[in-house]
């Protein structure tokens, strides 16, 4: 049970901290959430926050707040952030230009990358990885918490177009493929237009490769997922 004899100024550093957190982290900080629903998770994270709030030391200000929560959230965007480009990447590969804006991560994706950035939130939500992410913030407010370091940024830069590539590659690999088969019949034949050629054949083999490889895509996907909860700023 939460002591009432908490003082107000608590109450509104841990406020402040749950709330950059959820206008901040993978989904819950997406265009699609309503504001309703991310005031509703910042008030549940802020009254397990208070708990935790160390009582030996006084609580750092609130602008500082606001910075701590804001590390988790852009840390674990960082690194979702990879299923969107990856989304992006194959669209790029299949000659499909952005038609709207993604609803989970706010870009403006074709129709594989948004169909991707659903799996992904599926994958996010269902497997348990959001709630997980949230109780490793309220885990660390027990203890000080630093904000994330040049060096820490490149590493979360680095593990998201790792995992970018992971999910892209087949794509990439098989519009290379078709590239490469259509400029050798084009060279040849030299009477066949190898650049006619070359986008549609691209585009059949990424598609190919895109429904052949569902289930590893799956798996890649619940990886990122787990990845995102776990990052640390």
């Amino acid at each position: 049970m939460i002591d009432q004899h908490i003082v107000p100024e608590v109450w509104i550093a841990a406020f402040v901290r749950a709330s950059a957190f959820a206008a901040t982290a993978p989904i819950a900080g997406s265009g699609a959430v309503p504001r309703i629903v991310r005031g509703a998770l910042a008030l549940t994270i802020a009254s397990a926050l208070i708990e935790r709030f160390p009582r030996d030391r006084g609580l750092a200000a609130w602008p500082e707040q606001a910075i701590v929560g804001a590390a988790f959230g852009v840390a674990a965007a960082m690194v979702a952030a990879a299923v969107s480009a990856a989304g992006s990447v194959i669209d790029s590969s299949m000659a499909m230009r952005p038609f709207g804006r993604d609803a989970v991560f706010g870009d403006v994706q074709g129709p594989l990358g948004r169909l991707y950035s659903l799996a992904f939130a599926a994958m996010f939500l269902s497997t348990g990885a959001m709630t997980h992410l949230c109780s490793r913030l309220v885990d660390a407010s027990s203890s000080a918490v630093h904000v994330m370091s040049a060096g820490g940024a490149v590493a979360l830069v680095s593990e998201s177009f790792e995992a970018s590539l992971d999910i892209a590659a087949p794509a990439i690999a098989a519009q290379f493929i078709a590239t490469l088969a259509t400029a050798m019949a084009a060279r040849a034949a030299p009477r066949i237009n190898g650049l006619m050629l070359a986008s549609p054949a691209a585009t059949v083999a990424v598609l190919a490769v895109v429904l052949a490889g569902v289930a590893p895509a799956m798996r890649e996907l619940v990886d990122v997922a787990s990845l995102t909860a776990s990052t640390a700023p």
